[in-house]
């Protein structure tokens, strides 16, 4: 029954007129009627500092150890394999969700289940592809839920689909290396150990801890112990490397039992004798309670800070871009219905390029794509070719066009769109259908690309980004003066075979046919004639083979130098060679090459609008020239998906410029409305009718009470 802390905005003017009376009167009561009200107030104040300290604690309590972790940023999901790399040597499980997928909600309690079971054995964590687009994009997932495994900082497996017998044996596979190699050998023990059995090692004995893997502990120090076991008949005293038991108290959360042994060891100061004292807070006026109440809240919420780096954190280190630049907009359907100005169906260079246009246009875009599609987003893409942009990976260049979309008003849905009906009535807007929703847009650009074809044989995914390409624009400057192979007989198999004759040592061009009958005569006769190209007739590649790269070879790995290089993967496969089999022949030919090129043409995404937008014979989108109009009002195409010839990230971000503009023009010229602004400002003309209208209790009282539900309204 406590009265309020501040009026009500409801609350009429009588009522704020009346309550100064009852001041008053209070004060007239007498002193003792003053200090009982003083005393009574500030009971309660205290009663609210103790509850508000007490609630804050429980939530230190509940935050100090998470069983799942919430992974906001790409930062901190570094920070959180670094760590348990570092320091734990607990195998770290991520699972990549999404809130409107139906598999991840029913996986989510039998996962959090899991985390309860191996907790302090197994690290739990969960990454929300929408709200972390760069760490989503960086691991190139494509469905939910996808779960990665991790040990050592490095990618162990992954597999997408709610497989909960999967996930119990990878989880019980690192509970078991977790307390198999949770071993730590201290240097004061190896040294009295070979002091006992080989005093001439103790030189080298830097060398014998830099071979084990350095002082931290873990699997080296357990083969290490193992190895002294076998050959000297005992091992060295050895202690666990990491107790999770322990209270963390090392600077960084480094709190191993190394770190804890030697903040036993620091001799202790002596205390003065403290003398028995209790907060009087019955005594404190209610400025001296607040203070008291900030200065604890300050206090807690530097153990909350402290206890989140002790969990995963292992460095200061955040992110230079901040966690509101990771922060996109997810679209939502508006009250009202309204439909919008523009939506985008595709989120690679054409769609993203058609995005920034659009919104610094103020249409207010609705991007639709899957949190990690287009070619850019695909396995061991590297840009070099892109202006502005020197060594960077393909989902680090689509994370920045996001952000930069979404900086200027762009909202997103990553969702799949499953279905779309095109109105032909200019004003009737068009209806999309995704996996979970249904909304209107007066006009659409589809951006939806298209897929490279592939031969699906044995090693062609294990060596992308490793030798296996589709673009010989795109890669074949990596394989200068080395020899290699292409794999088509069309015109994009010998296009792609003369630019990399300019190159490459040699070129070998497969061809499953006796002859290039897809292939213009003019190109044909070009490949035939060059010294450099050698042609393969009725041969067909079987597979690939290849080797692990050394550890020179990956620290000169353009893929790991690059910006938003995903150092978590693990020792890249090299391409070596080609396995060919010639018709008729009983054995496989290996053929050595670095580089492959798979040149058999590409799948335009266009089925969502077969049999109704105007397509060419391989069914690219015909647009009218030279805007990027369709053969649908309102309806525009930009990208691989309506170009046949050029297939480059540079030539669809253009396009999709002209696409926005296109757009623009066209919402202008048809004056299309932002329904959405209209049905606010019909409401707030209906609310301040309304608030007019209505007879008030004097002019202060209509005055505060229209103020009131004016400012509530506005908010």
């Amino acid at each position: 029954r406590l009265a309020p802390a501040w009026p009500s905005p409801r609350r009429s003017a009588r009522q704020r007129r009346g309550r100064p009376r009852r001041l008053q009167h209070s004060h007239r009561a007498g002193k003792s009627g003053g200090m009982a009200a003083s005393r009574s107030s500030m009971r309660r104040g205290a009663s609210m500092l103790v509850a508000l300290v007490a609630l804050l604690c429980l939530r230190a309590v509940a935050a100090g150890r998470p069983l799942v972790r919430n992974v906001r940023t790409n930062a901190e999901f570094m920070r959180l394999l670094n760590y348990h790399r570092d320091v734990t040597g607990m195998g770290v499980i991520v699972d990549f969700y999404s809130d409107g997928c139906g598999p991840c909600r029913q996986i989510a309690p039998h996962y959090k289940e899991l985390a309860k079971r191996f907790k302090d054995q197994v690290v739990f964590a969960k990454v929300d592809v929408n709200g972390n687009r760069e760490t989503s994009g960086l691991q190139r997932i494509r469905s939910m839920p996808t779960f990665q495994f991790y040990m050592n900082g490095k990618k162990r497996h992954q597999f997408s689909g709610g497989d909960l017998q999967s996930l119990n044996h990878w989880a019980n596979q690192f509970a078991r290396e977790f307390k198999e190699n949770n071993v730590r050998v201290s240097r004061e023990s190896l040294e009295a150990f070979y002091g006992k059995f080989a005093p001439d090692k103790l030189d080298n004995l830097d060398k014998v801890i830099e071979k084990a893997g350095g002082e931290s502990g873990g699997k080296g120090h357990r083969s290490l112990i193992k190895a002294l076991k076998k050959k000297y008949g005992e091992a060295p005293e050895s202690e666990p490397r990491y107790d999770p038991n322990a209270k963390a108290e090392a600077k960084g959360g480094k709190a191993g039992t190394h770190e804890q042994e030697q903040q036993q060891q620091q001799p202790k100061r002596p205390q003065a004798k403290a003398e028995p004292s209790k907060p009087n807070l019955h005594l404190a006026s209610l400025e001296e309670l607040q203070s008291e109440l900030e200065k604890r809240k300050a206090e807690i919420e530097a153990q909350l800070e402290e206890q989140e780096d002790q969990n995963g954190a292992g460095d200061d280190d955040e992110d230079e871009d901040g966690d509101a630049e990771r922060n996109f907009e997810v679209w939502q359907a508006h009250d009202s219905g309204a439909a919008e100005q523009l939506a985008i169906i595709g989120g690679g260079p054409a769609g993203l390029s058609a995005a920034v246009y659009a919104a610094r246009a103020g249409l207010r875009p609705v991007v639709i794509a899957p949190p990690a599609g287009g070619q850019l987003q695909g396995k061991g893409v590297l840009v070099e070719n892109y202006p502005a942009v020197v060594d960077s990976t393909g989902p680090a260049v689509v994370f920045e066009m996001q952000k930069q979309a979404a900086k200027y008003g762009a909202v997103f849905l990553d969702e799949m769109v499953t279905e779309v009906k095109l109105s032909d009535t200019v004003g009737t807007p068009h209806t999309i259908k995704t996996n979970s929703t249904e909304f209107r847009a007066h006009a659409i650009i589809v951006a939806t690309g298209a897929d490279s074809r592939w031969l699906d044989v044995p090693g062609e995914d294990e060596f992308r980004g490793g030798g296996v390409s589709s673009c010989a624009t795109c890669d074949g400057y990596l394989y200068r003066d080395k020899p290699v192979l292409v794999v088509g007989g069309g015109d994009t198999a010998m296009e792609e075979a003369l630019h990399l004759a300019h190159t490459s040592s040699k070129v070998t061009l497969v061809h499953r046919g006796s002859s290039f009958a897809k292939a213009s005569v003019v190109l044909a006769n070009r490949v035939l004639s060059h010294d450099k190209i050698e042609v393969r007739w009725n041969t067909v590649v079987e597979g690939f083979e290849g080797r692990v790269e050394t550890d020179a070879e990956r620290e000169q790995d353009p893929h790991l130098s690059a910006q938003g290089a995903d150092l978590t993967e693990p020792e890249q496969p090299i391409l070596t060679h080609a396995l060919l089999r010639s018709s008729g022949a009983t054995e496989v030919e290996r053929l050595p090459v670095d580089g492959a090129f798979v040149a058999i043409g590409h799948d335009p995404n266009t089925w969502l609008f077969r049999d109704v937008l105007e397509m060419n014979s391989v069914g690219y989108l015909v647009t009218r020239e030279p805007s990027t109009r369709t053969s649908k009002p309102g309806v525009f195409a930009a990208g691989d998906v309506a170009d046949p010839t050029y297939r480059q990230a540079i030539t669809s971000a253009g396009s999709g410029a002209k696409a926005a503009l296109d757009a623009e023009r066209w919402i202008n010229e048809n004056a299309i409305p932002n329904e959405r602004q209209v049905a606010e400002d019909e409401f707030m003309r209906e609310l301040m009718d309304e608030i007019k209208s209505n007879p008030g209790h004097g002019a202060e009282g209509d005055a505060e009470a229209c103020d009131d539900d004016a400012a509530a309204a506005a908010a």
